[in-house]
């Protein structure tokens, strides 16, 4: 039985894959039942989520303990729903008011501290102990620091760009370029290794332990295009000879 099932899974996610990758070629019915399967599984996965780990522990089980200032919170998050009811949608600006003021107050000094404070105090803390540093070491704790000092250059709008401070800002450009580049080769790579993956399980599931699925749903997808694609020229001929 459980073999069975393990074939079945098998089927469902070659399908599904093939039904994505449909999109290549134009947008159809099987791309439409794999979006929408997707985005209704993933909308069921997170409603799960948020009962199981917040609606239940963090506000059924207080109220059950008679926790009753739980209710403040769960009262100003239910608000937000009142957004999509025209009559009553003014009464969600309150919950939206109070998300974005605590989301700031907890965003800013978290984003001082990691974003700010963390590289200055990265920047200086090599030099600290100069004595022990390797000369690699030295090397790439000036890289970093000229690439800091002149990133912030860069983006100091209070001194007119020009003299040293437009060769500092442009000694900054040219880390950003870097940063970009390395950030958008990374980002690349991560997308490839999704693709690696995704036709791996394809080549798997095309043996014949799998009754040769990904093989049968591929051809039967062309197939399927061919038909309409002849159906779809027949209908202006014969739509003329009326």
């Amino acid at each position: 039985m459980s073999h069975t099932w393990m074939i079945a899974g098998g089927w469902l996610a070659a399908g599904l894959t093939i039904f994505i990758f449909s999109f290549l070629y134009k947008d159809n019915p099987f791309f439409k039942i794999a979006e929408h399967l997707y985005l209704g599984a993933g909308m069921g996965w997170w409603f799960q989520v948020y009962l199981y780990s917040i609606w239940i522990p963090k506000v059924a089980d207080p109220l059950r303990a008679h926790q009753w200032a739980v209710l403040v919170p769960a009262v100003l998050g239910v608000s937000l729903v009142t957004q999509f009811f025209p009559k009553i949608s003014w009464v969600s600006r309150y919950g939206f008011t109070f998300l974005m003021g605590y989301g700031a107050g907890l965003a800013i000094p978290t984003m001082l501290s990691t974003n700010f404070m963390s590289q200055i105090y990265g920047c200086i803390q090599p030099f600290t102990d100069v004595s022990h540093m390797t000369r690699l070491g030295m090397l790439n704790s000036l890289i970093v620091a000229v690439g800091t000092i002149a990133v912030l250059f860069y983006f100091f709008f209070s001194v007119e760009n020009k003299g040293a401070v437009k060769k500092i800002s442009n000694i900054g450009i040219y880390f950003l370029m870097a940063y970009f580049g390395t950030t958008f080769g990374n980002t690349v790579m991560a997308r490839f290794s999704l693709l690696y993956g995704r036709f791996d399980e394809l080549y798997s599931y095309s043996g014949a332990n799998y009754f040769y699925a990904t093989q049968v749903l591929l051809a039967g997808m062309v197939a399927y295009f061919l038909v309409h694609g002849l159906l779809a020229k027949k209908k202006p001929e014969g739509g003329a000879a009326n």
